[in-house]
């Protein structure tokens, strides 16, 4: 292999992690959601074709600050994405503090005391701890095809790097090249990083298309607002629970429940104060209801809920408790109060479809409203 080679190499790896980059930012910037991550891991490439070129100069000291800084910028870039993404807190300076102190021993043992081997360990073990923290990451907090291959190219890119680090004064000299092409373990370090950039960069890219598909469909079957399931979806899931009925005999209860002169607080307060109390109801009604219990938005200020396997006195005794919860609402400032009133009722036998348990749900509701609101009525 010769010194053309192996510098061709690096470049074109360089360039194809450049392309993966900018679909990267595309798809952020494309994504309309917010997805924290694909802004660092599309700079990271940039950042590794700057030091790519940077290393193709002549000048010893060039490549050693400013060729090794920004690869151990894109290095520190592909961790940063991956933290955002995940959801993992970030901090920046404790990274850079390590970069700096890295570089300024890179540049003693090229002026001062001029040895390859000290640069190579140094840098070596600095760069296999970024990745090791990069390895940590995803091994404890990824889940997933995409993240696996991500945690592989990161886990072999490791253990190259101290295996370099640590063998360096076994098999280099003092003046040994960056790009000696007669060496077998520097042809092997330089295209691994080459190549786990380029891995992690297809397994980010996967793990983003993911993440957008897993938040249209949630935007698909949630209201904008509140953040329960839309009509649609809560209607769906109704279809469901009542086909089970009809299959399993397995009964379920039907609460509809309505904001009280929810109108009157638009009028007074105007329409974001009602949005605001909007919120803080289904809040209040989310930590009311069980764990196998559904949530939805009927429709402007109604609101509807699905119990699975509940008989009547189960469901009464639980549309009791949401509206205390509803009642007795914290309020801070100028919020207004707001009671909920609650219609009630459960599958009867022969019902083929669920339209006749949701017209009962609708007259208790109504028959809450009449007898003076803030109430729980039911129709069996």
């Amino acid at each position: 292999m010769t010194s053309l080679d192996l510098r061709s190499f690096v470049f074109l790896a360089a360039l194809q992690c450049v392309v993966m980059g900018t679909v990267l930012l595309g798809l952020r910037n494309n994504a309309h959601v917010p997805i924290p991550g694909p802004r660092h891991w599309g700079v990271a490439p940039l950042l590794a074709l700057v030091s790519t070129i940077v290393y193709g100069l002549n000048g010893e000291l060039l490549s050693v600050t400013v060729g090794n800084g920004f690869l151990m910028g894109a290095t520190l870039a592909l961790l940063a994405g991956t933290k955002h993404f995940l959801g993992r807190p970030w901090r920046w300076r404790p990274w850079l503090t390590l970069m700096a102190v890295c570089l300024w021993s890179l540049i003693a043992f090229t002026v001062i005391w001029p040895d390859y081997r000290a640069r190579m360990l140094i840098f070596g073990m600095s760069m296999a701890v970024i990745c090791a923290a990069h390895t940590r990451t995803l091994a404890l907090y990824s889940r997933g095809l995409p993240s696996r291959l991500m945690l592989a190219a990161m886990g072999w890119q490791t253990f190259v790097l101290l295996a370099r680090a640590l063998s360096t004064y076994w098999i280099d000299s003092p003046s040994t090249g960056r790009f000696d092409g007669g060496s077998l373990f520097q042809a092997i370090y330089i295209g691994t990083y080459s190549f786990s950039i380029l891995v992690v960069l297809v397994g980010a890219q996967l793990m983003v298309n993911e993440r957008v598909r897993e938040k249209f469909e949630y935007l698909a079957t949630h209201d904008d607002l509140t953040g329960v399931l839309n009509r649609r979806a809560i209607v769906r899931q109704i279809d469901q629970e009542h086909q089970r009925w009809l299959n399993e005999g397995r009964g379920y209860a039907l609460m509809l429940l309505d904001l009280d002169l929810f109108k009157r607080i638009n009028d007074t307060f105007g329409h974001q104060v009602g949005d605001q109390t909007l919120i803080r109801v289904t809040k209040a009604l989310t930590q009311g209801l069980r764990n196998t219990d559904s949530l939805g938005r009927y429709g402007g200020e109604e609101f509807i809920a699905l119990l699975p396997d509940t008989d009547m006195s189960a469901a009464l005794s639980l549309a009791e408790r949401l509206r205390k919860m509803v009642e007795q609402m914290p309020r801070s400032g100028d919020e207004p109060a707001c009671t909920v009133s609650i219609g009630l009722t459960v599958v009867q036998g022969g019902e083929k479809t669920p339209g006749a348990v949701l017209l009962r749900a609708d007259r208790a509701l109504y028959k809450a409203k009449d007898a003076g609101r803030n109430l729980v009525a039911i129709v069996r």
